[in-house]
């Protein structure tokens, strides 16, 4: 598999990340290609919605199909993996990526063997609120970058990471985009709070397609990184033979596009607070699917400082999609 030829596009003219900037085009594929796309749609405090997408050759046949997957895109300040899936679907569909370049995907195949339920962006109220489409490194340092994540404190400082707090309590002067606003007084993280749309829209869809896999897509200010789940020690053998597997097959991939990724997987927050809030976001739910979360470098390189442009992230994010696909369909 080449994997350069899968990816190869212009990635500024291909970068959606806003939700303004996509979803329409969601809109406009429902009508266009109704047999093969069905749009979900869960509205957000303040009015805003977030949009997601399921593709398969054949909705009324979807229980027969061995691979089911669903993708996620949770944090506001990491906007590639929504490029990517964006991009993703666009080939899917149209058979060419955004730019209008042709797509080099076995579509039949994937279309006839798979359910994809793509959501790009799980906080597009927290997406509208950011003051870049992409986040290269060339306007803001890592510090000014994470204060507009996460927000400024009372203080002045960075305000901390919590997956539920409350305006009457804390009194930020900035609101960090990570959050998604819940009701007048209230904040949640979305891959830590089980109140969020995050949340939500993953249940929901669950529910209607029980997916076989599920990944998640971060951004990072090291290199690429493949990510276990928290609870991966309680997974059998088997389990953690076929995530070995997935985790493999990304890692490789990125390195023949001449990255330097974390060589080997990894459980993140391993013995921290972090650790346990992630694991009590999925604990009792959904132990059927394989899941597993890639991290893409974001913005500058935390311990070299250097800029990480947009065709770079774009094309690190289509790529572990991308693959991910074709590896659970036994493509790749």
């Amino acid at each position: 598999m080449d994997i350069a030829s899968l990816v190869s596009c212009d990635a500024a003219s291909c970068w959606r990340s806003h939700p303004e900037e996509w979803q329409p085009m969601v809109d406009e594929w429902c009508k266009l290609y109704s047999t093969s796309v069905r749009k979900h749609s869960w509205v957000q405090y303040g009015g805003i919605r977030v949009y997601g997408l399921t593709i398969t050759d054949d909705h009324k046949r979807q229980s027969e199909k061995g691979i089911r997957l669903l993708v996620t895109v949770p944090h506001a300040h990491e906007p590639a993996g929504t490029a990517a899936c964006v991009d993703f679907a666009c080939q899917l569909l149209t058979g060419h990526h955004l730019d209008g370049t042709e797509s080099r995907l076995p579509i039949d195949e994937i279309l006839s063997k798979a359910l994809i339920t793509l959501i790009p962006d799980t906080n597009s109220q927290g997406r509208a609120r950011s003051p870049v489409r992409c986040w290269d490194g060339t306007a803001y340092d890592n510090d000014a970058f994470l204060k507009v994540a996460f927000g400024i404190a009372n203080d002045g400082s960075r305000f901390g990471r919590y997956p539920q707090w409350r305006y009457s309590e804390h009194h930020p002067r900035v609101i960090g985009i990570i959050y998604e606003q819940i009701d007048d007084n209230t904040f949640v993280e979305p891959n830590t709070n089980r109140n969020s749309t995050h949340a939500i829209a993953i249940d929901e869809c669950y529910r209607a397609h029980r997916y076989t896999h599920y990944l998640e897509m971060h951004q990072h200010e090291v290199d690429e990184a493949v990510l276990l789940p928290a609870d991966y020690d309680e997974l059998s053998e088997v389990e953690k033979g076929k995530l070995k597997e997935w985790s493999e097959v990304i890692i490789n991939s990125w390195k023949k596009l001449g990255a330097n990724p974390i060589a080997e997987a990894f459980v993140p927050y391993r013995g921290q607070q972090r650790q346990q809030f992630l694991k009590a976001f999925w604990e009792g739910r959904h132990y059927e699917m394989l899941r597993l979360s890639i991290e893409v470098r974001n913005n500058r390189h935390s311990k070299t400082d250097e800029p990480t442009p947009l065709e770079h992230q774009f094309k690190m994010a289509l790529c572990a999609l991308t693959v991910s696909v074709l590896h659970l369909l036994g493509i790749a």
